[in-house]
């Protein structure tokens, strides 16, 4: 009967233990199955792309100075005042009926055309036509030729804002990034915290053997009394170690959790672990890459594009206006409305008038005052890329050489590890036949644990080192396109 309970017991802690690793292999997440989660869920990602999306709207704004607008009106009035003559109508209606189109063409052009109609009734008897429609038809051109000639300033304020969209879609990019690369450094610390707690329940492991194989030999008289403490001191030690190596992991799962945005009740576990591959870069390479791929350094080259266009528009500001106008105005009259739309065109009732206008400033202060300005901006926005080119080289240099020595360390700890473990293997040897002692076996024990977490952490910060390389290359969002 006893050996059935204890058979059924094994059962259900087997059971139990296999559901809970199935419910842990269930909610194992991959660094790019993390990613995804960020790009889907992150408010950052979110923010920028809400930005971008203000930013584009620029465009529109810029460009709606070309838009046509149309404005329509209807007027009455009845008239009964009492005249000093007494020819004049004693009642006179009228009607008035008017649509005036504008608009602005990428020349700089103005084109204004209207079309206007009054009917007017009275009960005079010398009027000539009763009721009568005036149909009157005009249009009024105006070319710029000296200040915005051609349109030229409306069109680079267009480009103007162009370029600003461009930086604006760079500066969304950068965010994600910035937000992937934390990604990154969050989830290897994360892996980190789950090697380092399996590390100290492997000591633990230890520690209790060795406990346990004192207690027998306490019990029999074979080992003093302090090994006996020592061993059991040293389990409670590891035992609290393996305490806050299980917090760390699980702050480190929720400060992941807070850069995907998921629900904080679920628990997730990481499938990577941390392995090491010698992979050999070239400064040369990474430069190139680097200035080739940089957004800030793509901003700095636009943002001289941009103080450029605007140095040469406030070029332009500076001039008089010399406008070329010309207006032609035709109209009709007859009782019928049609007839008299009709005596626009077939009639010669037409006035043409041309002539060109000038405007000087006299002091102009304004306009001098821009172009000093934005020649000012154009030297500090070449000067800020200058010193960006200069930072870019340090920074990168920096990440390259930080990167090369992290795998010299990890190359060294890797030997090094082996080595602490070979020792403490050959020292539980000896501890079995009565050649070692308890001490000697908690120092190595010891010595075995730094040396694994010492590796451990140095294979965590050559992955940190590498997003760091990464992200001064501006490569990280580039590497994850095609899982988004």
């Amino acid at each position: 009967m006893r050996y059935i309970k204890r058979f059924i017991f094994i059962f259900l802690f087997c059971t139990l233990c296999l559901a809970g690793i199935a419910e842990e292999a269930e909610n194992e997440l991959s660094l790019g199955a993390c990613i995804i989660f960020a790009a889907q869920n992150s408010f950052e990602v979110k923010l920028a792309r809400l930005d971008f999306l203000v930013a584009e709207t620029g465009q529109g704004i810029a460009e709606s100075i070309f838009d046509t607008s149309l404005s329509l009106g209807v007027g009455y009035s009845k008239d009964t005042r009492e005249a000093l003559s007494s020819f004049a109508a004693s009642k006179t209606t009228t009607n008035t009926y008017s649509a005036e189109a504008e608009k602005k063409l990428p020349t700089g052009t103005e084109v204004n055309l209207s079309f206007s109609n009054t009917r007017e009734s009275s009960n005079s008897a010398f009027v000539s036509s009763n009721p009568a429609h005036s149909a009157e038809a005009a249009l009024e051109i105006r070319q710029p030729l000296a200040k915005n000639a051609f349109g030229y300033v409306d069109r680079r304020s267009i480009t103007l804002t162009s370029l600003a969209i461009e930086n604006s879609d760079l500066d969304r990019q950068e965010r994600i990034e910035v937000l992937f690369a934390d990604v990154e450094d969050a989830y290897w610390e994360w892996v980190f915290s789950r090697k380092a707690m399996r590390i100290y329940n492997e000591i633990l492991e230890k520690a209790r053997n060795l406990h346990e194989s004192n207690t027998r030999n306490y019990d029999i008289g074979i080992i003093e009394k302090g090994d006996f403490l020592a061993s059991g001191a040293n389990v409670l030690i590891r035992e609290k170690d393996l305490l806050l190596a299980e917090n760390a992991y699980r702050s480190d799962e929720e400060q992941i959790k807070l850069l995907m945005n998921l629900d904080a009740a679920s628990r997730i576990h990481p499938s990577e672990i941390l392995t090491y591959r010698e992979i050999e870069v070239e400064l040369g390479d990474c430069l190139r890459k680097a200035f080739l791929k940089r957004r800030d350094y793509q901003q700095a080259k636009t943002d001289i594009e941009i103080e450029n266009i605007t140095l040469e528009t406030k070029a332009n500001e500076r001039w008089p206006e010399i406008d070329l106008t010309a207006s032609m105005v035709a109209n009709g009259i007859d009782p019928k409305f049609s007839s008299a739309v009709k005596r626009i065109g077939t009639e010669n009732n037409a006035d043409y008038s041309a002539g060109v206008e000038i405007s000087i400033p006299l002091e102009n202060n304004l306009a001098r005052s821009e172009f000093e300005k934005a020649k000012a901006n154009k030297e500090k926005a070449i000067l800020t890329m200058k010193k960006l080119e200069r930072s870019i080289v340090t920074e990168v240099g920096d990440a390259f050489r930080d990167y090369i020595m992290r795998q010299a360390n990890v190359d060294k700890l890797l030997k090094a590890a082996q080595l602490q473990e070979a020792k403490l293997k050959e020292e539980e040897k000896r501890f079995k036949f009565g050649r070692s002692n308890t001490k000697r076996l908690i120092d190595y024990q010891q010595d075995y644990l730094n040396a694994q977490l010492d590796l451990a952490r140095s294979m965590l910060e050559l992955k940190k080192s590498k997003v760091d390389l990464e992200e001064s290359l501006n490569v990280i969002l580039e590497k994850y396109e095609a899982l988004l």
